[in-house]
């Protein structure tokens, strides 16, 4: 968890550039990484604000006798933040690397659901976390797409 979670959005991106052989184009590969960057960091900013404007709690603090994987995060549930990023990040590479769009949309979708399955998330909290990650994301590649 935590900052080392990012870099594997890192890996994500680099990995992409290579396979479509990008990686020796530094125009191409900074547009990449400022891109899936700047929609992952805009989607955390929406994403805290949400989190403390409705202050929802966690699914172990409803059902105490609810075990989840790991101790929650300190902070609202509502809605999740790897709903938030992963999808934002994901979004944003799918809609740079149309050709890899499932895979990639997929990456967002497991690590969203993971939160789920891990016990620290109630479902509405990943399905806002996504529609957030995925505005965001879009707005940031149109921003992107008119600057050019």
């Amino acid at each position: 968890g935590g900052f080392r979670s990012f870099a594997v959005y890192s890996d994500l991106v680099a990995r992409e550039l290579f396979e479509q052989r990008l990686d020796t184009n530094p125009p191409r590969a900074a547009r990449a990484y400022a891109v899936s960057f700047i929609a992952m960091n805009d989607a955390m900013v929406a994403c805290w604000d949400a989190k403390y404007a409705y202050w929802r709690i966690r699914p172990p603090q409803l059902d105490p006798e609810l075990r989840p994987l790991f101790p929650p995060p300190p902070h609202p549930s509502y809605p999740a933040a790897h709903g938030c990023f992963t999808t934002a990040v994901t979004t944003a590479l799918a809609r740079l690397f149309p050709q890899d769009a499932a895979a990639l949309e997929a990456i967002g979708a497991e690590a969203s659901e993971a939160r789920i399955w891990a016990g620290i998330h109630f479902r509405s909290d990943v399905d806002a976390g996504r529609e957030i990650g995925r505005q965001v994301a879009e707005r940031v590649v149109a921003a992107a797409d008119a600057a050019r």
